[in-house]
């Protein structure tokens, strides 16, 4: 059942088994998933059916460290959540958009030594069915194997033990921007332009005992339940366990201080070009996302996990697209990185270096500006660049907070910090450098312009993949969640989706997010109908 909150009666309770706040891909999936259980469903969204520019003004907020998207484009408030962003609609699919499916390595989850504060609580294979339940739920086709491309004359090139191709399909961008699957769920309601403000604990102070929920038209009314799901991602999560404060200054579950720190992205940059040796210009055409068989490919070159523990590397998945030899000037590189850093309303690092850049080459940079213009883009010129997009390590320093700025219901906007460490920065180079390697091995040809190699050094751009900040940790002094995604310190509240994920691999995070979503919800049925002791 869907409605708006504009049509409940302004200080009216509403009451369910469960209550997910959130309606992005893991908000909807747990509440599928739950549905069929025959609980009482309730689903609050704050935004409505379809984005809209007034209700994106709820997601505003302040970043510092490094420069980040302005907070209202780095996620979306309607039903679907952020995967209104996969894509321009579908009208270009699989190039322009659809969710990338691929599933985090074993290696990707284990507390690895290098890495300080990595480690999951459990193993790969406690994901694998849930894993199987999210391409289920997304429609995916299987993915041929490595050797079944090969047979079929794809140019999968043999680079030595120290590489490996890594291939994901893509899922179609409507996936979970539909409200037909909820609709025809009767015990579930769909509640949208429903705005949690705050929780309130009940008064044994060790659950939640309700949420105050700002509705569309200026009423408000609460919502009870016996379990409580946060799936607001990796910014919101957090923000609202701060807000909550109901007589804790730190928010709720957060004696430690733990709440909104570890914030992790993935890092992604264009950085390295790639010279062939004679007769090899087309030997990577392979490692970028294609159509194969009509099937959509999204391939990759990857540091294999020996070399990568043994070098103490962070994953990274390396892709090679075709550019035009205008974007290898110094002068079209840093008009294009000004250009984004304008939009975002930045003052880019290293802002002189890159006018100097552009007033050195104004013949190349007018020469862009046109084809840009023109929108010729010279997709079959020569030269080939490097697609890095790479895990983040976890870092308490980075860490989402509360502005003193508040949004138009007066809860706290949350204040971004994102920080990197020298170990996020290192496995870039070290990735290029093992890629560069093996190509000169196998005498394909080099790597030039790697990372750290030009001035100024590319900008570490950010995938909209926002994890770590309510963590899984064996308990509240190194997180927020336990392995099953409860909150420590409050028996009915747990955490849905990516805000969850101590670390991050190489891939992308909603695939991840599904999967969990599945196990969180077969752990609530569990205890729901557990019973009472």
């Amino acid at each position: 059942m869907k409605r708006d909150s504009s049509t409940i009666a302004s200080g009216a309770t509403l009451d369910f088994d469960v209550c997910v706040v959130g309606a992005g891909p893991a908000g909807i999936v747990l509440a599928e998933s739950l549905s069929r259980s025959g609980l009482r469903i309730g689903v609050l969204e704050s935004g409505g059916e379809r984005p809209a520019p007034k209700t994106q003004e709820f997601a505003a907020g302040e970043s510092s460290g490094i420069p980040y998207y302005r907070l209202e484009r780095a996620r979306t408030r309607a039903f679907g959540g952020s995967s209104w962003q996969w894509s321009d609609g579908g009208s270009n699919w699989p190039h322009a958009g659809g969710m990338r499916a691929r599933a985090l390595e074993s290696l990707d989850i284990e507390a690895r030594p290098e890495v300080p504060f990595s480690g999951w609580p459990f193993g790969i294979e406690e994901l694998a069915p849930w894993y199987t339940a999210a391409e289920e739920r997304c429609r995916l086709p299987a993915v041929p194997g490595i050797e079944a491309l090969r047979d079929a004359g794809e140019p999968l090139l043999d680079l030595g033990p120290t590489l490996a191709p890594v291939v994901s399909t893509f899922a179609l961008p409507d996936l979970f921007t539909s409200l037909r699957d909820l609709e025809v769920t009767s015990n579930v309601s769909l509640i949208l332009r429903a705005t949690v403000l705050e929780m309130l604990l009940a008064e044994d102070r060790a659950s939640v005992g309700s949420l105050r929920v700002a509705a569309a038209g200026g009423g408000w009314f609460t919502v009870t339940a016996r379990q409580f799901v946060l799936a607001l991602g990796g910014i919101d999560n957090p923000r609202l366990l701060l807000a909550s404060r109901f007589g804790r200054p730190g928010g709720l579950a957060n004696p430690n201080g733990q709440v909104g720190r570890y914030f992790m992205e993935h890092l992604h940059v264009e950085s390295g070009v790639f010279q062939p040796a004679p007769g090899a210009e087309a030997a990577f055409a392979f490692y970028r996302r294609h159509l194969f068989a009509g099937l959509p490919l999204g391939a990759a070159l990857q540091v294999s996990a020996e070399t990568r523990r043994s070098l103490g590397l962070l994953n990274a998945v390396v892709e090679f697209r075709a550019r035009s030899p205008l974007f290898l000037s110094p002068g079209v590189r840093s008009l294009a990185e000004l250009a984004w850093v304008a939009g975002e309303h930045h003052w880019p690092p290293a802002l002189g270096r890159h006018l100097a850049n552009v007033a050195a080459h104004p013949r190349a940079v007018a020469n862009g500006v046109f084809d840009r213009l023109a929108q010729r883009g010279r997709l079959g010129g020569t030269a080939t660049t490097l697609i890095v997009t790479a895990e983040q390590s976890p870092n308490p320093r980075s860490r989402v907070t509360l502005s003193k700025k508040r949004d138009q219901f007066g809860v706290p906007l949350p204040h971004l910090d994102w920080q990197l460490t020298e170990l996020d920065t290192h496995s870039i180079r070290a990735t290029q450098d093992v890629i560069d390697a093996a190509i000169q091995i196998a005498g394909l040809g080099r790597l030039e312009q790697k990372w750290g190699e030009t001035s100024p050094t590319p900008y570490l751009h950010s995938c909209h993949h926002h994890m770590g900040t309510t963590r899984i940790s064996p308990d509240a002094t190194t997180g927020v969640v336990d392995a099953n995604c409860r909150v420590h310190g409050l028996t009915n509240l747990s955490m849905a989706g990516s805000s969850v994920m101590p670390t991050g691999g190489g891939v992308t995070v909603t695939f991840t997010a599904i999967a969990l979503a599945y196990r969180l919800a077969a752990h609530l049925q569990k205890v729901i109908s557990a019973p009472a002791r």
